[in-house]
């Protein structure tokens, strides 16, 4: 090859080559894959590359040159494969977009723009912040009060804000600590007139349990004579068994009033002087003292949980009243008369729950009841205590309004209770519990035979009681919840009336059909006449059939 270039043969690795100058020995050569040939070549097809060459002036310094092109030899190219890879890639190479590039340089310059244009922004306003900026030196002709004075007000008046902060600052708490001082006086006036209200509360139960203490001492120093009592009606009032009965008030249609009567009164004065003593005197002896206290508190859940399980069988009625006994009579000296006041007051409160919305379940607490009763008569006033205090009704009395009083405070006076979010219950649910404490008392009433007891073993709650209440409802003049009440206690105890009273019962019911309901019937109130409604036809099947369209669940299941 002229002009001092050559080429150099990879078959072999020469050492010199000649030239027309001089011999010179060469460096070692290593041929380099090419970057885009992924399969390596074989030895036949490396020998024909273009290799690395040198020049006589650079020798050791390599530089790439154009392969040697060789005419191309008829038939087959031992060398076609490689020729034909390099040709498809020259043709990936050129179907490339041409425009790829520009537009990833177009990103990546508006990418890099988007975070630049903010620094040099800034850097433009800092450097234009400093070209008007002129810092001066310190005058050299001026007074000393007059140095500095753009730094002395500007002092000044950053010290006035701050003062203005401050006594903002101060202000507000001032107004805070006002606000809770305004409150605490608040809840201490509160706090202050209900214990005053309690007071008071308390004062008025004493002086009436001294007025009430004072007439029955008056009433005993009066000589003892027997009162003569008037026939009910036209028969006087027997009843068909050896039970002995007392006689009921005069029952005419001329004598309705309008609140309750004078014996109903009286009747109902004595349980409340009992429900003030136990408040009073038997309370007080029990939270003082932490045993009996511990007793009480341990086995009213179980009470309570017991009568929740009540149901229409007579070995499970059996099981309860077992039960229940069983912790009345283990219980501490003095504490027997507060455990039977918990008794009674979770028999009121089953009525009010279970009872009130399913009449038939009065029978087996009913009969649970009265199997207690048996064993600790005592429960018996104690759960009159207790009915006299959640049910006017069962006395029955109609209290009016007194003057000066809140419509709310009238409202709980007559036994409306508070919901959970401090308001009053709805009129429906009012007459509801109170048709369930009736029908727990029509029910106590009318059981005579539970469990085998005797007629000389009967509870002191007998039948007579349920003539006496039902007497001294036709002798009111009905309301709005009268004819529900009535309804409830008729057909739950009126087949065992009709069975003591006979035909004076039936005389009283005529009473009731003829002149009782007959006021109802001028009212428009929508429940007293929907009320109405059911207890005349409710009579009316008694006149035509004879008998009672009774309660379901009157008889208990054996088992």
């Amino acid at each position: 090859m002229r002009y001092g270039l050559f080429q150099l043969d990879t078959t072999e690795s020469p050492v010199a080559v000649r030239t027309e100058h001089a011999v010179t020995e060469l460096p070692q050569v290593s041929v380099k894959r090419p970057l885009v040939r992924k399969k390596r070549l074989s030895s036949s097809a490396r020998s024909t590359r273009a290799d690395l060459c040198f020049s006589r002036d650079t020798i050791g310094t390599p530089f790439r040159i154009l392969p040697v092109i060789t005419p191309r030899q008829s038939g087959p190219s031992p060398h076609a494969k490689g020729d034909r890879y390099r040709e498809l890639v020259t043709k990936a190479n050129l179907a490339m977009d041409p425009l790829s590039l520009d537009k990833l340089s177009i990103a990546r310059s508006s990418a890099a723009d988007s975070f630049v244009s903010p620094i040099q922004r800034e850097m433009k306003e800092a450097r234009r912040f400093l070209d008007n900026l002129t810092i001066s030196g310190p005058p050299t002709a001026q007074p000393a009060s007059q140095t500095f004075t753009s730094s002395e007000s500007l002092d000044d008046e950053i010290k006035s804000a701050l003062k203005q902060v401050a006594d903002m600052r101060n202000e507000h708490r001032q107004k805070l600590v006002q606000m809770e001082k305004e409150k605490e006086e608040c809840r201490k006036q509160e706090e202050e007139r209900k214990k005053q209200e309690e007071e008071h509360k308390e004062q008025e139960k004493k002086e009436a349990a001294a007025a009430a203490a004072g007439e029955r001492k008056k009433a005993s120093l009066k000589p003892k004579t027997k009162p003569v009592v008037k026939p009910a009606l036209s028969v006087q009032p027997t009843v068909q068994s050896s039970a002995p009965v007392s006689v009921p008030a005069k029952v005419t249609g001329s004598s309705i009033t309008n609140a309750s009567t004078r014996a109903a009164e009286e009747w109902a004065s004595k349980y409340r002087d009992m429900y003030v003593y136990l408040m009073d005197s038997i309370a007080p002896t029990i939270k003082n003292d932490k045993a009996k206290k511990d007793f009480c508190f341990k086995n009213r859940g179980i009470i309570v949980r017991s009568f929740g399980q009540l149901k229409d069988s007579q070995g499970f009625v059996n099981r309860i009243a077992d039960t229940v006994i069983k912790i009345v009579a283990e219980s501490p000296p003095g504490v027997e008369q507060w455990m039977l006041n918990l008794v009674a007051k979770a028999i009121v409160k089953q009525a009010e729950k279970e009872v009130s919305v399913a009449h038939h379940a009065a029978f087996p607490l009913a009969a649970a009841t009265v199997l207690v009763i048996r064993r600790f008569p005592q429960l018996a006033d104690m759960l009159l205590v207790r009915l006299v205090k959640k049910c006017p009704y069962v006395i029955p009395e109609y209290a009016g309004r007194k003057q000066g009083q809140s419509a709310e405070a009238y409202l709980r006076s007559i036994g409306y209770k508070e919901k959970d979010d401090d308001e009053l219950e709805t009129e429906g649910i009012y007459v509801e519990r109170m048709a369930g404490m009736v029908a727990l008392f029509a029910a106590i009433v009318q059981t005579t035979d539970v469990s085998g007891i005797a007629e000389a073993q009967k509870h002191p709650l007998s039948i007579h009681l349920g003539w006496t209440w039902l007497a001294r409802m036709v002798n009111l003049r009905p309301r709005t919840i009268s004819p529900l009440l009535v309804h409830t206690f008729l057909s739950i105890a009126g087949p065992s009336m009709l069975g003591a009273y006979g035909n004076q019962f039936r005389k009283l019911l005529d009473i009731l059909a003829s002149e009782w309901l007959a006021e109802i019937k001028l009212s428009k109130d929508p429940v007293a006449v929907a009320a109405t409604s059911n207890l005349s036809g409710f009579l009316d099947g008694y006149k035509k059939t004879g008998v009672f369209k009774e309660c379901s669940g009157r008889f208990i299941k054996p088992r």
